[in-house]
C-alpha cells in the first residue's frame, strides 16, 4: 500500500504509544502476580499480547473495501452466538451475574467484545458512505433500530456496560460525521431514559449504583487500599502487599490499583499520560486522514477506546460505579485485546490511505476545522 497520507507520522506516534501501554500491562502484570505464578502470568499476558498483535496486522493488511463488506456478515455471526448463549444453557459460561463468555478448549472469549471492534466500523461506513443520511431523522433512526435490535442480547446476559459504551461512542462519532446537535439531543436524552430503566430492570445494577452512592464497595475499597499504600512513589516492582488475591480481579478490570501500589502516583501519572496523548494523537489522526471513511473511523476507534480507558480509571478510584471493564492494552484479557487491536488497526489503514476524491475531507465533514474538534 502506497502511504501519502500527512496521517502517517501521527500513526507511527499511536503505535508507539500502544506498544509502551502492552509494555506497561506486561511489566505491571507480572511484578504483580501472586508468588509462584509470574511465570505463568508472564506467558498468558505475553500470548494475549501476541493476539493483538496479530489482530492489528490483520485488520490493518485487510483491504478496507473487502473489510467493509465483510462487517455485517461478521455482526450477524456476532449475534447468532449471542442468541445462542441465551437460549441454550450448556453453551454459555456464566461469570459475574452474567452469561458472558463461551468457552472453546482452553480458551474463553467474550463475544460481546468484538462488537467494539465491528460496530464502529460498521457506523463509519454507514456515516461515509452517504452524509445525506446524518440529516434524515427516517435514516437514524433505522441505524438505531438496527442498533437496539443488535445489543438485545447483550443486555439480557445482563451485560449493560458494553450497550452504554457503544451508544456514548455512536453519538460521539455521529456528532463528528456532521450530525445535527439537535438529533443528537433527542439520543442523549434516551440514553439517560434508558440508564434509569437499566437500573430497575437488573438487581445487580440496583446494588452496585447503591455502593456507588453509599460510597462503599469491596472492591473499590481494596483498590483505594491499594493506593493509598503506594503513595507517591510506590513500594517498588514486586513488593506490593494486596496481589495476593486482596485486589479482586487485580490482573485484570482493577489493574490500575496494583500499578499505584508498586509504582505510585507516578506511576499511574505516567499510565494516564500515555493515554492521554493516544487520545490527542488519535485526534490529529483523524483530522489528518484523507478520506470521510477514514476521518469517521479514526475517531470512533479513538473514542472507543478513550472511553474505556477513562471509565477504567475512574472507577477503580471510585469516581463511577465499577463495571467489568479492562484497562485497554494494560489489563490481561484476550477478547478485549484482540477487538481493541483490530479496531486500532482498521482505524489507521483507513485514515492513512489515500482517498479516490479529491474532495478535501475538511468540506465533508465541517467538524474537523471547527472549534468542536480544535
Amino acid at each position: 500500500m502506497k502511504v501519502q497520507s500527512p496521517a502517517f507520522s501521527v500513526a507511527i506516534s499511536l503505535v508507539a504509544i500502544v506498544a509502551a501501554l502492552g509494555l506497561i500491562g506486561l511489566v505491571a502484570g507480572v511484578s504483580a502476580a501472586p508468588p509462584g505464578e509470574a511465570w505463568a502470568k508472564l506467558g498468558l499476558h505475553s500470548l494475549h499480547l501476541a493476539l493483538g498483535l496479530a489482530a492489528f496486522l490483520a485488520a490493518f493488511l485487510i483491504p478496507l473495501a473487502r473489510l467493509r463488506a465483510l462487517v455485517p456478515g461478521l455482526l450477524l455471526l456476532v449475534f447468532g452466538v449471542l442468541v445462542l448463549m441465551l437460549v441454550s444453557p450448556s453453551f454459555g459460561r456464566v461469570s459475574h451475574s452474567a452469561e458472558r463468555w463461551v468457552q472453546i478448549g482452553s480458551f474463553s472469549l467474550q463475544p460481546s467484545a468484538f462488537l467494539q471492534f465491528l460496530w464502529p466500523v460498521a457506523l463509519a461506513s454507514w456515516a461515509a458512505k452517504d452524509p445525506l443520511r446524518l440529516v434524515q431523522p427516517r435514516e437514524l433512526f433505522r441505524m438505531l433500530v438496527a442498533f437496539f435490535i443488535l445489543l438485545f442480547p447483550v443486555v439480557l446476559q445482563p451485560d449493560t456496560g458494553t450497550l452504554l459504551i457503544l451508544l456514548i461512542v455512536s453519538a460521539i462519532t455521529l456528532f463528528f460525521a456532521g450530525a445535527p446537535i439537535r438529533y443528537l439531543r433527542t439520543l442523549v436524552l434516551g440514553v439517560v431514559a434508558l440508564c434509569g430503566l437499566l437500573v430497575f430492570a437488573f438487581p445487580h445494577v440496583q446494588a452496585r449504583m447503591g455502593e456507588f452512592f453509599a460510597g462503599s464497595g469491596f472492591q473499590v475499597g481494596r483498590a483505594v487500599e491499594a493506593f493509598q499504600l503506594g503513595g507517591i512513589s510506590g513500594m517498588g516492582p514486586g513488593q506490593g502487599l494486596m496481589k495476593n488475591g486482596w485486589v479482586p480481579e487485580g490482573d485484570t478490570d482493577l489493574i490500575f490499583a496494583l500499578i499505584g501500589e508498586e509504582w505510585g502516583l507516578f506511576g499511574c501519572l505516567a499510565v494516564w499520560a500515555l493515554f492521554v496523548a493516544f487520545t490527542v494523537f488519535g485526534v490529529l489522526a483523524s483530522r489528518r486522514a484523507d478520506s470521510r471513511y477514514g476521518a469517521i473511523l479514526m475517531a470512533a476507534a479513538t473514542v472507543t477506546i478513550a472511553l474505556q480507558a477513562a471509565y477504567n480509571m475512574a472507577m477503580v478510584t471510585g469516581a463511577v460505579p465499577i463495571k467489568g471493564l479492562p484497562l485497554p492494552f494494560i489489563s490481561r484479557g484476550g477478547s478485549s485485546m484482540l477487538a481493541l487491536s483490530a479496531l486500532l488497526g482498521a482505524a489507521i489503514r483507513a485514515a492513512i490511505e489515500p482517498r479516490r476524491s479529491r474532495v478535501p475531507v475538511s468540506d465533508l465533514i465541517p467538524w474537523t476545522e471547527s472549534n468542536v474538534m480544535g
